[in-house]
């Protein structure tokens, strides 16, 4: 039995709005009459007779907002209303456009006005999205900066790498979209030194928003944030990101115990050396055998405790009995 309707998936960049009308019409040619659209770009059609449609699309957000007199105004020029879908309202026309393309726009200035509220209706909204979201979280998270709205370790990593996707993503949309708009442009309004220097500006941004979240990103990979309170018996140390060695100097005597008691720890690796000044090291351990068994010191000297770490993140307590 053969299927009245069939839905298939399509994605057209802002400005591809001509080969949409011309993917619609040849869909038509086949027996495929489009009924409507809907997300993330699935286009319904039903079974017809094989014929020749025009298809064509406008973006008019006022002319939506008072549908019927819009709608009325291209009816009384022979288009039938279709839809409406992300913005777009979509007409048709029985017959071909033949060699020239009839148009719902009478000129080029229409042309470009329509380019003009599309940019408007779709690019405005991702780059305030862009803008006021996603690169101050991904530059908080990054970071580790408290004003980051999910915190420190692990989840903050996650955080930054899923904020860092989603610049590059926008990015690389406004970078696609420059792209079809600088081709639409020249096509309808001729080349120009003025058209390309615009876009060349834009691509300058692009690249270089794309270049300075690299490199704050790589640089972040190597930073340090913690804070570290002494006390009476030794320290105590916050670490937010651990990527240093952190050295405390200390004249101790034979018989004095050093203890390292890892309060918390979230993620990486941690360190620790006790070291006679001008000396090996009496002890060198990691995370997992602090604090298992104090360190007894063997003779009176300067000691120094260094606690040093690879993407770190916990607290650490340093206590001298």
């Amino acid at each position: 039995m053969m299927e009245n309707s069939k839905t298939v998936w399509k994605r057209f960049s802002i400005p591809q709005y001509r080969q949409e009308e011309d993917y619609l019409s040849e869909m038509n040619e086949k027996g495929w009459r489009f009924t409507h659209a809907t997300f993330p770009g699935l286009y319904h059609f039903e079974k017809c007779e094989p014929g020749q449609v025009t298809y064509r699309l406008d973006y008019n957000q006022e002319g939506i907002r008072n549908k019927d007199e819009y709608v009325r105004m291209f009816s009384d020029c022979g288009w039938e209303y279709v839809c409406d879908f992300m913005g777009y309202s979509y007409f048709r026309k029985p017959g071909t456009a033949g060699e020239e393309r009839e148009e719902i726009f009478c000129d080029d200035a229409s042309r470009l006005d329509m380019m003009r509220r599309v940019f408007r209706g779709k690019i405005y909204p991702l780059i305030i999205l862009f803008a006021a979201v996603i690169l101050p979280q991904l530059l908080a998270n990054t970071a580790g900066n408290s004003v980051g709205i999910y915190g420190r370790g692990i989840a903050g990593d996650i955080l930054s790498f899923v904020f860092l996707g989603l610049a590059i993503v926008y990015l690389l949309i406004f970078s696609t979209t420059a792209v079809h708009f600088y081709r639409f442009e020249k096509e309808v309004s001729g080349d120009s030194m003025g058209t390309r220097l615009k876009y060349a500006g834009v691509f300058a941004l692009i690249v270089a928003l794309l270049a300075g979240i690299g490199v704050f990103f790589w640089a972040s990979s190597f930073r340090s944030a913690y804070t570290l309170t002494e006390n009476d018996t030794g320290y105590v140390m916050e670490i937010e990101k651990l990527n240093t060695s952190v050295v405390k100097e200390y004249d101790l005597k034979k018989g004095d115990l050093v203890r390292i008691h890892i309060v918390e720890f979230e993620r990486g690796h941690l360190y620790l050396s006790i070291t006679e000044s001008g000396k090996e090291p009496v002890f060198f351990g990691d995370f997992y055998n602090f604090g298992y068994h104090p360190v007894e010191i063997q003779n009176d000297g300067h000691y120094l405790i260094e606690i040093s770490g690879k993407r770190a993140t916990g607290i650490v307590e340093v206590t001298i009995e």
